[in-house]
């Protein structure tokens, strides 16, 4: 009957992963990469244009061209260009001589900010001066007959626009050109998928770069492309080494290692759980939240080892499993009060995880044949006190350092390549800050889009801001209505002092010319689209990181990197409010079972853990942010178990504690490490938390009598 029911159970359990990886990979919904969707929240995204802006800039791809000569420079981008998938990737690039025809159509209806501001002047003389330097510069290009044109405004208003688009460049003694390309849908790709198609774009950059030409490639895919790369190497390495660990420790304490089967089923089946619910629960799943499964192993390890080394499954084993798993999940249960989505899905995730794992062992653990631990380690408490003196004066010290630092750039730092590309493409493309922001402007229709825009781009002209939109390349009928009666103004009042190349009868032709809208049809031009975003609203790039503040009131001023950060520091006042109501539920509860002075004693360390982790981090000189105070509840939650099973006066306790914590403690060191800054930085808060919280827990409850005890072996085994 005992066979029946364990083969019973194991069909049971079978049949629940399989419906949950089926599941998983099933599930509607997406996996959200955005880390600004994971940052925000849901009613910052809904009112504003922040994430169409992020989606907009997380897609483009900025390649530079550099050569010795114009015509390897001219070859290099062709063959660059032949090369790449045109399935997947756009060139977003303004080709200003697509739109060259409807330009000289009507040439009047077309100026450039400067002498639109010159004729607004009635500066005559110098339009005058200019066009006749052009006109007669051996190296100039004439773009336009002089019978349409004269004073070659058509000409400087196509010049204007060679910041934002292509054209060579020379500086340094080498030629430079650049461009750029968009994944078509990057949305639509999946993570892999995209880096898939990136790293061919990072092949033919290779391919392609010689003694002669070099591409370099920028922009946030590229960034993400190496970060993630570098990522799963070192996270694997990891993985590798931790798994190694806890091999060792296994078969060091049971001569086998077979304990590691229901030891990853359960943390499996655990991960399972959370991503399950979290995808029922959620619209979309952060990958952030993935990011924090991690943390699972470590609690899942710990109580396998707990279940192992207990001598007697009894109701205050139950208890002490159970007691671990609530306070445990009460700290991730109240993240979910916030108005953050990353932080409410990592509470869901983590509860659902934790449960399904706790379930697992009461339910499926006595199924598996487990042996008995063989050995037990000699603890010297003399060690440990020693440990907790230097962590002390050490995390003390750190304490003085601590600094918080809410910034992006706190949480990714490019290497020294990826760092001269993004400088070196700005400088080619005549920008003339390395940041920029976002100015959104709406409308009842493209025509007042444009208009409005317009006002916006004449109050960045007059501040010296350099910028690209819409209506740079397409004037609204009200600005070329203008143009060309300034234009028509100036035919007027100079023409006649035009040199005798002109006849009097085209003279005469020009000053009478007929106002004629030219009218563009903005599907024809990818690029143009561009700056369209959803509800008739469209978007300026202001190069600088100057204060906007001056300009009309009726527009949105989108600083990504600004408005980000200031939800991070917000996010982080909050949770540091919410931290001390944690800790009072949490006494309330260990008074309530344990009595007051054992209650207190119970959370003494793991409060000290959070206490110190702050200052052990700093003293490195590591800054905390955001997610080091998520860290903070992390290990609230992960070490109160500690207390809660060394309150029961099993001997073997302390050996699970051990191999709980340097399971848990040596995982979250090697992660401090990775390439990823949002992972290492959380990972080192959470080391130096729990092993500070287990050394001071076990000189705080083991008493003299106790150290005899857990440094003999099992006598019993």
């Amino acid at each position: 009957m005992v066979h029946k029911i364990k083969i019973l159970k194991f069909i049971i359990l079978f049949v629940l992963m399989l419906g949950m990886v089926i599941f998983s990979f099933t599930a509607k919904g997406k996996v959200e990469t955005n880390l600004i969707k994971t940052i925000l929240p849901s009613s910052i995204i809904n009112s504003t244009n922040i994430v169409p802006m992020a989606d907009k800039s997380s897609s483009i791809i900025k390649v530079v061209f550099e050569a010795d000569n114009v015509e390897n420079l001219d070859n290099t981008k062709s063959e660059f260009l032949s090369s790449i998938d045109k399935n997947v990737f756009d060139v977003t690039n303004p080709d200003v001589s697509k739109l060259l025809d409807k330009y000289l159509s009507n040439p009047s209806n077309f100026l450039s900010d400067n002498n639109r501001q010159l004729l607004k002047a009635k500066k005559f003389d110098e339009i005058y001066t200019k066009s006749l330097e052009n006109l007669y510069n051996p190296t100039g290009i004439q773009l336009t007959p002089i019978d349409q044109d004269p004073y070659l405004l058509l000409d400087d208003f196509i010049l204007s626009h060679k910041k934002v688009s292509e054209g060579n460049s020379y500086f340094d003694g080498k030629y430079y050109d650049f461009l750029n390309i968009k994944l078509k849908d990057k949305q639509g790709l999946s993570p892999d998928l995209s880096n898939k198609k990136i790293a061919e774009i990072v092949n033919l950059q290779k391919i392609f770069s010689n003694k002669n030409s070099q591409i370099y490639l920028a922009g946030t895919p590229i960034h993400s492309y190496y970060t993630s790369r570098k990522s799963m190497v070192s996270i694997n390495i990891i993985c590798l080494l931790s798994t190694l660990l806890i091999i060792f420790l296994t078969y060091f304490y049971f001569k086998s290692v077979k304990m590691l089967i229901p030891i990853a089923l359960s943390i499996i089946f655990g991960m399972l759980s959370g991503f399950c619910v979290s995808r029922l629960w959620f619209d979309n799943f952060q990958i952030v939240t993935m990011v924090f499964s991690t943390t699972l192993i470590g609690i899942g390890i710990d109580y396998s080892y707990h279940y192992c080394f207990a001598k007697n499954k009894d109701k205050q084993f139950v208890k002490n499993l159970f007691m671990s798993l609530i306070t445990t999940i009460i700290p991730f249960i109240l993240l979910y009060l916030t108005n953050i989505e990353l932080l409410k899905q990592i509470s869901v995730y983590t509860v659902f995880s934790l449960c399904a794992i706790y379930l697992f062992i009461l339910v499926f653990y006595p199924c598996f044949e487990l042996k008995k631990p063989q050995k037990s380690l000699n603890f010297q408490p003399k060690v440990y006190k020693i440990a907790f003196l230097i962590l002390v004066i050490a995390g003390l010290v750190g304490l003085y350092k601590v600094h918080f630092n809410n910034s992006l750039t706190a949480l990714y730092t490019p290497s020294k390549s990826l760092l001269k590309s993004e400088k070196l493409y700005n400088k080619v493309a005549g920008n003339t800050s390395d940041n920029s922001q976002f100015i959104t402007v709406t409308g009842e229709s493209i025509e007042e889009v444009l208009k409005n825009e317009e006002h916006v781009t004449d109050e960045l002209y007059k501040n010296n801001i350099e910028y690209v939109s819409l209506s740079k390349f397409v004037p609204s009928k009200v600005r070329q209505k203008e143009n060309f009666d300034l234009v028509k103004d100036l035919y007027r009042k100079n023409l006649d002092a035009y040199p005798d190349i002109l006849s009097n009868s085209q003279k005469s032709k020009l000053k009478n010319q007929t106002f004629r809208f030219v009218d563009f049809d903005l599907g024809e031009y990818p690029y143009l689209s561009e700056f369209l975003l959803p509800n008739k609203t469209s978007f300026v790039v202001a190069y600088t990181d100057k204060d906007l503040r001056f300009l009309p009131k009726n527009i949105q001023i989108v600083n990504i990197k600004q408005d980000v950060e200031k939800y991070m520091k917000s996010y982080s006042k909050t949770l540091l409010k919410i931290f001390p109501i944690v800790i009072i539920l949490l006494t309330l509860i260990f008074i309530g079972i344990y009595k007051f002075k054992k209650g207190i004693k119970l959370l003494l360390p793991p409060l000290f853990g959070t206490f110190m982790s702050l200052g052990l981090t700093c003293l490195f000189g590591i800054e905390l942010n955001l997610f080091s105070v998520i860290a903070l509840f992390m290990i609230l939650g992960f070490t109160i178990d500690y207390s809660i099973f060394r309150a029961n006066s099993e001997k073997q306790t302390e050996d699970a504690i051990f191999v709980s914590c340097l399971t848990t403690t040596v995982s979250f060191l090697l992660l401090s490490f990775s390439g990823f800054k949002l992972l290492s930085s959380i990972s080192l808060v959470l080391f130096w938390g729990i092993l500070t919280s287990y050394i001071s827990g076990y000189i705080l409850f083991l008493s003299k009598q106790d150290k005899s005890m857990v440094q003999s072996t099992y006598e019993e085994i």
